[in-house]
């Protein structure tokens, strides 16, 4: 029991010491907001994983259905009309269109806006076309088929569950729809059955101009004419005028000419005999063609790929469009491209969706700020306490044998003081490579040496003290002075130095990171104004720099505050000015 109490008394010091300074942060109308503040950022820190709305390293997308309307020869501007991408439309009459899509997205025109129809299905639509206004039909995947009566969609038996990507329907009576594996269904006027598919390639599209004839398209440059109930093989004007390039669209117009058109620019032509290898002025995928007459065509494609044919050749229309398209019809120069693949989000404004906003890449800047405070802060604590070990170490020793040790202490301190922080963060990151605890030793390396003076300036002090005199006279050790006399009472120094300390290191990380010293995949304030000034937007862009910026100027601030607060224990002067700071103790 007394070697307990013992070492009570021996412990007591050290307690009542590391008491003091938070009775003087909290009693000190600067130091309670300022740590109010900063344990607001550390519960941030903590919970970052939680907070983030989003994966920082995931590039948004966003999802949105777009249509550009093509009236008597002209396009307009791309329009938003959905949430959902469209993969095809069909002009019903001057003036009346629709669209479907992801989903089972149905959307109709009415010659003034675009409104969504009920669905009743959830799977994605492929395909349409309309006989009129008061009979068509839509198919898509896992041979889904429905059909409209001029007031609402029903869903009709399909003989198939394999991916329907075309339909055309040329009579009330008669149609077609084509799928994967070569599936080609046949429509009677009153249900759906399955023919004998001359190819075993996917089918994507097909255009009939009666009852009696229509083209479909694949895989693998597959071209199949329809002709009095039967298919036929396509001729080709000469043997190398065929492709073995996917094709994604076709259209054929009553004249008897048509294009085709697929993958990596592929056109096709046909003359009402053979067909025929175009010259196109593109290289991508191309999704859509559409007929005006026969010296003028249209097809669409990805990025917003609009192309134009005037009775001779191709070429690209520049109508700023960036968009993706996914399908085109034109009847009577009037029609609709439709489509849009996902794309990145990329610098956009703060919304409900992105609190700050994204970077270039669609990264969300909120949740990148959120893990940058785990970074900040255990940057800031990890290397004020390595400061603190180190300075404090130094300084005691220094400060308590002075004469010859404090010479070569103070001498390599001087030495220390010569080492700017850059170039020798700079060296480190060469000699090794960019890390966080690169930037952590760098930072603790060079930034204890003022915590050593003033520790030691400190300590000489003590020493002359009537009660360090004492210990001596009483037999003590020095290793028993330092720690159990001396340490105690510059420990309200140190914890001061050790705010002071967390500033300056959250501060040299930023700047270390923002100079491209810090970690490539690790997110911090400093990494994230890096990659801003990187990118160039960051002229433009204010919500990717305002908020990082905001957050370190908040958090020395807050730590500025708190060590604000801690002076009254190191300044006797200053206890005079709050009556309710606690004073010193002696051991």
């Amino acid at each position: 029991m007394a070697q307990e109490t013992s070492r009570w008394k021996q412990y007591k010091p050290y307690i009542q010491s590391m008491k003091a300074p938070f009775k003087a942060i909290w009693a000190d109308p600067l130091g309670r907001p300022g740590s109010i503040l900063f344990l607001v950022i550390l519960f941030v820190a903590i919970f970052a994983p939680v907070l983030a709305t989003h994966d920082p390293h995931e590039m948004n997308e966003r999802v949105e259905g777009t249509a550009a309307s093509f009236i008597e020869g002209q396009w307009e501007r791309m329009r938003v009309i959905g949430d959902k991408p469209l993969n095809a439309t069909a002009v019903v009459s001057p003036g009346e269109s629709f669209a479907v899509g992801r989903e089972g997205t149905i959307l109709h025109y009415d010659g003034t806006a675009w409104v969504e129809q009920e669905s009743p299905v959830d799977t994605s639509l492929l395909g349409l076309d309309f006989f009129s206004p008061d009979f068509g039909f839509a198919v898509g995947e896992k041979g889904v088929i429905l059909s409209y009566d001029g007031t609402s969609w029903e869903k009709v038996e399909s003989p198939v569950e394999i991916n329907l990507n075309g339909v055309a329907l040329p009579a009330e009576d008669k149609g077609l729809a084509v799928g994967d594996d070569g599936t080609i269904l046949a429509w009677d006027g009153a249900s759906w059955t399955i023919l004998d598919s001359p190819a075993t390639r996917n089918l994507k599209a097909i255009s009939m101009i009666g009852p009696d004839f229509g083209v479909i398209v694949g895989d693998r440059g597959t071209i199949i004419h329809y002709e009095d109930g039967e298919f036929v093989d396509p001729s080709y004007r000469t043997f190398m005028d065929g492709t073995f390039r996917r094709l994604n669209a076709v259209a054929i117009s009553e004249e008897g000419y048509g294009f085709a058109t697929g993958e990596r620019g592929e056109i096709l032509g046909y003359d009402g005999e053979d067909w025929y290898n175009m010259t196109s002025p593109e290289s991508r995928e191309l999704t859509g063609v559409g007929l005006v007459s026969p010296d003028e065509a249209y097809i669409v494609g990805i990025r917003g790929i609009v192309l134009q044919y005037d009775g001779e050749s191709w070429t690209r229309l520049s109508l700023g469009y960036h968009r993706s398209f996914r399908g085109l019809d034109i009847s009577e120069g009037y029609g609709f491209g439709v489509g849009t693949d996902p794309y990145i989000n990329e610098l956009a404004r703060p919304s409900r969706d992105h609190l700050f906003g994204t970077t270039h890449l669609g990264r969300d800047i909120w949740s990148q700020v959120m893990y940058g405070s785990r970074t900040a802060l255990m940057v800031g604590i990890i290397t004020a306490l390595i400061v603190n070990i180190i300075g404090v170490v130094i300084g005691l020793t220094s400060g308590y044998f002075r004469g010859r040790v404090d010479n070569i202490l103070m001498r390599i301190v001087d030495i220390m003081y010569g080492l700017p922080l850059e170039p020798f963060a700079i060296i480190l990151v060469l000699i090794f490579r960019p890390s966080l605890w690169i930037i952590i030793l760098a930072i603790g390396l060079l930034t204890w040496r003022t915590n050593a003076r003033i520790i030691r300036s400190q300590v000489l002090s003590l020493v002359e003290r009537p009660f360090i005199k004492a210990a001596r006279v009483a037999g003590a050790s020095d290793l028993r002075i330092i720690l159990v006399h001396i340490a105690p009472n510059v420990l309200p120094l140190a914890f001061l130095q050790l705010a002071v300390a967390i500033g300056y290191a959250i501060t040299a990380e930023a700047t270390l990171s923002f100079l491209g010293l810090g970690p490539p995949r690790l997110y911090s304030w400093g990494t994230i104004l890096h990659a801003a000034r990187l990118s160039g937007a960051w002229r433009t862009a204010w919500w990717w720099i305002i908020p990082p910026g905001v957050f370190i100027s908040f958090t020395v601030v807050s730590v500025f505050l708190i060590s604000r607060s801690l002076e009254v224990l190191t300044n006797p002067r200053l206890r005079g000015g709050n009556t309710r700071a606690p004073g010193s103790k002696k051991s």
